[in-house]
């Protein structure tokens, strides 16, 4: 009888393991939930970094990253580079038999069109104005070898070209994209990544597939990997729980909750600075931010320890310097004096904005979205409205979809209205990439601060390199800003993203919006 028992005991157990829940099951696809896609786009050169999640699956960089943001040899479609003496001539060696997903070889002719591209004017990348001021000439001696020729020394090339920063180094299939139109490629995009498109449905996923081999994971451990559009926190928690997704962004405030359930979450330190700016007009600052009495003041008024705990449940740091990146503060040896800080102080706020003949106040429009690994966009915006009301600024929320919201900072439709982005830390490289994008105003696609002194010391930064002089002009363009209250630097958050109990070993590594997934998907 016990040795029958016996019997259909394991045998329950072993229907129970064939019927069990996805989890329990060995996968062959990878899902991962985010809280928002940015713009949606597949190609390239239609948006940047922040579509980077799923576009470093589909397609390789020139120059390869180490998950810790280092630019490396072994994770790109250069085994190697040099530079001339004058740092005017970068020579970038190809490896070869990479194939594009349509079967044709990838040479310095696609590299040298997908530069081309991403410096055109139908790019809307965020780092293509330098490339454009820098670059002279690109040279195609040989199919594995190419040659960036720029017209000033600078030490940035291979950063920017790499998969630290934006999708500029991306390369792109010059052939597929010449014979269908862009257009086509925006829809079925192709690369020599480790897995190809399959599928977009907009508001909802993005589907790729493996490739047999490649030469950046092998034999991929997926066969499939499908990146959710899930807006809604509970919805991607709940998918969590239920083994649906694999991976999921989730907001600061529910990390604990979730690895009492022995969930495991991965937090990558100080990811992050949350900065708010005010968009310019076509001719600058408008009223009455150009005075820069409503700047300090409106950065007087924001209790940042307070936001820290209540919005990110302290998994964030009070930041201190407009547009600071504490990973370059070290290299370029910067250092936050105490005095920098600032207060929470709303009475001084509402003597300044007296002093600058605001005593009743003034309105402004808050913009509030969500944005990759930030699901607190919303109430981040609802805090800070709440505190700037507390000393007479009336906030008008506006819900918006981030892509609409970008579209009117670009184009400088909307003067004076406030936006906010989660910024990624970055070293000295990475740091002037942003203050180039930001805070220089022959950039013009994303300038919020239109300072001539500041402007100075970024061109000057641009075409230096001697690192004791780099190191003092950035360490001035850092003074300048904070002196002058170029934006509101509120926190540096710490990023976490929750992962199923099956996963396994993954290192998701601290670059932004980039979860290095090629761990996980190799066997």
């Amino acid at each position: 009888m016990k040795s029958t028992t016996r019997i259909i005991m394991m045998s329950l157990l072993a229907l129970a393991a064939v019927a069990g829940p996805a989890w329990a099951q060995a996968k062959s696809e990878l899902t991962i939930a985010l809280s928002s896609f940015s713009a949606e786009t597949v190609d390239p050169a239609l948006q940047g970094h922040n579509v980077k999640y799923y576009l470093s699956l589909m397609f390789d960089y020139l120059v390869g990253t180490t998950p810790d943001g280092q630019p490396s040899q072994a994770g790109g479609l250069a085994s190697k580079w040099e530079n001339s003496a004058d740092h005017k001539r970068w020579t970038f060696h190809l490896r070869k038999g990479v194939k594009f997903h349509d079967g044709t070889e990838m040479t310095s002719d696609d590299v040298k069109f997908s530069l081309q591209r991403a410096m055109s004017k139908r790019s809307t990348t965020g780092y293509a104005g330098p490339l454009r001021t820098l670059i002279a000439d690109i040279e195609t001696p040989t199919p594995d070898r190419v040659v960036i020729v720029t017209r000033d020394p600078t030490l940035i090339i291979p950063t920017y070209l790499s998969r630290s920063l934006s999708t500029e180094g991306m390369v792109l299939p010059k052939k597929y994209i010449e014979t269908n139109g862009d257009d086509v490629f925006a829809r079925k995009p192709v690369g020599t990544g480790p897995y190809k498109f399959v599928e977009q449905v907009v508001g909802s996923h993005i589907k790729m597939t493996a490739v047999d081999n490649h030469w950046r994971i092998g034999v991929p451990k997926y066969k499939n990997v499908t990146f959710k559009l899930v807006p809604e926190e509970t919805t991607r928690i709940a998918l969590l729980r239920r083994g649906e997704v694999d991976v999921a962004d989730v907001s600061r405030e529910r990390v604990k909750e979730l690895e009492k359930e022995g969930f495991p979450v991965h937090m990558r330190k100080e990811e992050a600075l949350i900065h708010v700016w005010w968009i310019l007009g076509p001719d600058g600052r408008t009223p009455p931010t150009n005075d820069k009495r409503v700047r300090e003041a409106l950065n007087l008024a924001i209790d940042r320890n307070e936001i820290a705990q209540s919005i990110f449940g302290g998994y964030a740091e009070p930041a201190a310097i407009p547009m600071g990146l504490t990973w370059s503060f070290k290299d370029v040896g910067f250092k936050v004096t105490p005095d920098m800080a600032y207060a929470y102080d709303p009475a001084r706020a509402k003597k300044l904005l007296a002093d600058a003949g605001l005593a009743g106040g003034f309105t402004q429009d808050v913009y509030a979205f969500q944005l990759p690994g930030f699901p607190e966009g919303k109430a981040f915006a609802e805090a800070m409205a709440g505190y700037w009301e507390k000393i007479g600024v009336k906030s008008r929320l506006i819900p918006v979809d981030y892509p609409a919201f970008r579209k009117m900072w670009v184009d400088r439709k909307a003067p004076g209205a406030v936006g906010y982005y989660n910024v990624a830390n970055r070293d000295w490289i990475g740091a002037y990439a942003f203050l180039e994008k930001q805070g220089y105003t022959p950039s013009k696609l994303n300038d919020t601060v239109n300072d001539p002194e500041v402007d100075g010391m970024l061109s000057q930064v641009l075409r230096q390199t001697d690192r004791d002089k780099i190191n003092a002009l950035m360490r001035n363009v850092y003074t300048r800003l904070r002196s002058e209250h170029h934006g509101v630097p509120v926190v540096f958050v710490h990023s976490p993203y929750a992962a199923s109990k099956t996963l396994g070993k993954w290192n998701p590594g601290s670059v932004m919006y980039d979860l290095f997934l090629d761990e996980l998907a190799r066997k």
